[in-house]
């Protein structure tokens, strides 16, 4: 698994005649194992620096390093095999309601592999569904499925390929206390046999319940990282 290092990350974004520091001169290091929780107010930056150390996006300055292999100049066909070993369940994510959860699962299966058949990999889905705890879903579609048992999905699907590092952007935004509950549970395992996991969220009470590794933002710098941390902690 690797040990993910930012070495004075910033990245500008140009709007129109405007610039934007969207994250400005981040140093962290995520070793092996942790749970983060990555926290701010809407606008700190989360969701950049989410996407540089996914490796989707790539800092105006500084670097990124994977177990000390500077990462940063790569290209993209570089980057993909780089950072293979990082899943991340984007804002927003949802599942194709169109689709079965089987054909959900599926389809990751042939991406990753570049398969072009419709051939179903049950004993992988099957696994990945039995690990997030829905392991009777295969043949539902999502609008037979309750939002916990959904997300659960999502879940699934991005651990198919055992992960080192899965990231969850917002993932318990829009949720209820039960179903939140359920999710953290579950993350908690995955970190337990090893996951690393990222989290960024702006809930109080998701990051207060787990007591772990809290790093904050604010106006996209750094400002705290505590240990064993509650929201708002610096």
């Amino acid at each position: 698994m690797p040990t993910i290092r930012l070495d004075n990350v910033s990245k500008l974004y140009h709007l129109g005649e405007f610039e934007h520091w969207a994250v400005q001169g981040i140093d962290l290091t995520i070793e092996q194992g942790d749970f983060l929780f990555l926290v701010g107010s809407r606008g700190a930056g989360k969701s950049t620096l989410m996407n540089i150390i996914s490796g989707r996006m790539k800092p105006s300055l500084g670097k990124v390093f994977l177990d000390d292999k500077d990462v940063t100049p790569l290209n993209p066909r570089e980057r993909e095999t780089a950072f293979s070993a990082i899943r991340c369940i984007e804002q927003g994510a949802d599942l194709d309601r169109s689709e079965t959860v089987y054909g959900n699962l599926s389809e990751e299966v042939r991406r990753f592999f570049f398969f072009r058949s419709r051939i179903v990999n049950k004993p992988l889905v099957d696994k990945a569904l039995g690990v997030v705890g829905v392991p009777e879903c295969g043949d539902t579609f999502p609008r037979d499925l309750s939002s916990s048992e959904c997300r659960r999905v999502l879940i699934a699907k991005a651990i198919l390929h055992s992960p080192a590092v899965l990231m969850l952007d917002d993932f318990t935004d829009h949720m209820d206390e039960d179903t939140i509950w359920d999710m953290l549970h579950l993350l908690n395992e995955l970190n337990r046999k090893g996951t690393t996991i990222i989290m960024s969220t702006n809930s109080s009470y998701v990051v207060n319940i787990m007591r772990r590794r809290v790093v904050t933002l604010a106006d996209g710098k750094l400002v705290g990282d505590v240990k064993k941390g509650r929201y708002g902690y610096i």
